[in-house]
Parts: structure tokens; sequence; C-alpha cells
């Protein structure tokens, strides 16, 4: 047998390497895809919260001294503080503000792959579950159709993908309604899940929320550190507004 009769049960054979190859990695296979996916997903969540935290340090220990001085460091130093206080408070707001970028991409990646994964699936015959897509409110508007036309053209229940735009906001509330108590701390559980919980607050956004605030705090505490002589007003002291000492001075002392 010559050896060019072996060269297309070779190339049968690369090919079906090559295949394989594709299937092993989370190019050629969805189901790896949707896999990368959600490791990075996670990935991101933590790494917004490592980042957060090291921002959080660095501003609390220029807070603690501040407070430590009671106001009677160097004015240098305190205007110097608060400038550095501005500045780290907008690092931190676009440190947040990036990681919920690469955050929500990774969401809409994870949400994208299950769906083509759902479909797959489906096309063969199979069981697919649904974990990120039953909220039809955060896909997009061509994932969507998708599903729009897929539910079209198989009208059986059992066959068509969930889409229903409440879903997730009433599987919560059912189940943070289900114990309910009365009395004075049924009032204080009606509180938690009406402006705690239903709200759904994003953890995500608010170390930007966070961040925000510390950088209005270190505007006005630099604003205070010093003062304009030609204008002889002080900055940020309306005439309508004083402040107070929390511990006061008895009248006679």
């Amino acid at each position: 047998m010559s050896r060019d009769q072996f060269k297309p049960w070779r190339a049968r054979l690369a090919a079906t390497k090559a295949n394989e190859a594709l299937s092993d990695n989370a190019v050629g296979s969805r189901a790896r895809g949707l896999e990368l996916d959600l490791r990075l997903r996670e990935f991101e969540i933590s790494q917004l919260t490592q980042r957060n935290n090291f921002f959080m340090i660095f501003q609390g220990v220029l807070i603690a001294g501040l407070v430590q001085s009671q106001g009677t460091a160097a004015p240098l130093i305190t205007f110097s503080m608060s400038l550095l206080g501005v500045a780290t408070s907008t690092l931190q707001i676009g440190m947040a503000g990036g990681a919920k970028y690469w955050q929500s991409r990774w969401e809409a990646s994870t949400r994208s792959s299950e769906i083509a994964l759902v479909l797959a699936l489906l096309r063969q015959g199979k069981l697919a579950v649904q974990t990120f897509t039953h909220d039809s409110r955060l896909l997009t508007e061509e994932e969507r159709n998708q599903i729009k036309k897929w539910n079209d053209q198989h009208t059986t229940p059992e066959d068509q993908i969930k889409d229903d735009p409440n879903f997730i906001k009433n599987v919560v509330l059912a189940d943070i309604q289900a114990d309910r108590t009365r009395g004075f701390f049924g009032f204080i559980d009606w509180w938690v899940r009406r402006f705690a919980i239903e709200p759904k607050w994003s953890v995500s956004r608010i170390p930007i929320w966070v961040g925000a605030m510390l950088l209005v705090f270190w505007a006005v505490i630099a604003l205070h550190s010093f003062r304009l002589p030609l204008i002889d007003i002080d900055i940020c002291s309306p005439a309508w507004f004083e402040l107070t000492p929390l511990k006061r001075d008895r009248p006679g002392t």
C-alpha cells in the first residue's frame, strides 16, 4: 500500500483532532464559553471589593489623622491632606466605575452565552435551564428578538424560553414576604423589606457613591482650610449656617 493511499485517512484524523481541540476550549464549545464568562464575572466582582478596600483603608487613615489633629495641625498640612483626599476620592470613583463597567461587560457576556447554549440544547431536544436570562429587561434587543423568534416557532410551553421581565422581582418578593411578623417587629421588618431589599440596591454602584460622598467631604474641608483676605469671608460658610461643637461650654465656665 502506497503512502498516497494513507493521505485521506491522515487528513480525516487531523480534522478530527482539530475538531476535538475546538470543542475542548471556550472558543469552540458553548458550554466552556459560558464557564469562562462565569469565571471572569466572579473575578471582576471579587476584584471590585478588593480594590475598593484599598482606597477605603487609605481614606480611613487620612480621616483618622485629620480627627486626631483636632484642627490644630499646620494650615499647610490640613490643606494638603484635603487636596490628597480630593484626589484619592476622585481616583476611587474612577476605580469603582471601571470595575462596574467590566463587571457589567461579563454579566452581559454571561447572558449572551447562556441564550446561545439554551437555543443549542433546545434544538437538540434536550433540557435547558436558564439562570441569568429570565429577566428580559436585562437582555439586548438582538437577544430578545432571538427569544421571540424561537417562541413564535414553538408554541408548546415546555419548549419555550422564559422571558418574563418581572420573573426575578416576583421570586424575590415572594421569598422576603413569606414570613411576616406583626407588631413593632413587623413594622421594622416591613421597613427592611420596603426600603432595604425591594429597591434592589446595586452593591457594585455603592462604592461609587461612597467615593462621591468622600469627595464632597474633602472638598468641604479644603474650602474651610483657607481664607481670601481681599474678600474677607470664610469659604463655604453662609450666614444662615453655623457649625457648633458637640461639647459646648456651659454658661459661667
